[in-house]
């Protein structure tokens, strides 16, 4: 696929190998043999996933990351193009569905990423096992409202650590709702901040919040439960 925003990724570091990696990336989900995605265009995909994934790398705590997690990787968006510009980074891909996980491991391979884990397994299996307290970032895309991400991610993280959501702008209740959530958790909300990965992009946000104390045993709690009984409430 040839790229055309070659300024920007340059701007975010990304060097010629690197280039060449996400060219090959793009070809990979333009000829899916499943639509990965829901995106089928070539612009479309470096707007929307290319770029908006590397906007992160304005956050210097995920510039900065050594062990990252993406909860509810899809088809490894956020977190290939990630372990792309991160090469220091361990990049960990967590995604539920087998069929989506396979096209990470196999897109890892293609592109040459040794940095790349791929967890086939529930957030709240992950997070009470070998992800608990493993990782100093967890970013996540569009997953859920943030009451539910947080109990994803928050258990994922050390002490310090800062979960990373990226969504749309939220209700005030939802804030309200989030907080409460992310006080039960362990962890702090910090100021959001607006993304603008690429001329004309509107209403892309990232939700930010650190962990301050260990997280209570009882979370995660059991798979479905999150999503059905958020906290917060």
């Amino acid at each position: 696929m040839e790229l055309r925003y070659l300024d920007l990724y340059r701007a975010w570091g990304l060097n010629d190998a690197a280039l060449d990696r996400l060219a090959l990336l793009g070809d990979r989900l333009l000829q899916a043999g499943f639509n990965v995605t829901g995106i089928r265009e070539a612009e479309e995909i470096e707007r929307l996933h290319f770029l908006d994934s590397l906007s992160l790398l304005d956050l210097d705590v995920v510039r900065e990351a050594k062990s990252l997690v993406d909860v509810g990787a899809g088809a490894g968006l956020p977190s290939l193009v990630l372990a792309l510009a991160l090469p220091k980074a361990s990049v960990t891909a967590l995604e539920s569905q087998q069929k989506k996980c396979t096209y990470i491991v196999q897109a890892a391979e293609a592109l040459g990423l040794r940095n790349v884990v791929v967890r086939c397994e529930r957030a709240e299996e992950y997070g009470r096992k070998a992800g608990r307290e493993a990782h100093d970032v967890a970013v996540s895309r569009a997953v859920g409202i943030l009451p539910v991400v947080a109990e994803y991610s928050i258990p994922l993280l050390v002490l310090g650590g800062t979960m990373v959501a990226m969504k749309g702008a939220i209700s005030n209740q939802e804030r309200i709702q989030a907080e409460k959530a992310l006080g039960i958790l362990g962890a702090e909300m910090l100021p959001p901040l607006r993304l603008t990965p690429f001329r004309g992009a509107e209403n892309r946000w990232v939700y930010l919040a650190r962990k301050v104390r260990v997280t209570p045993e009882k979370f995660p709690r059991r798979p479905g439960i999150p999503r059905k009984r958020p906290l917060g409430l």
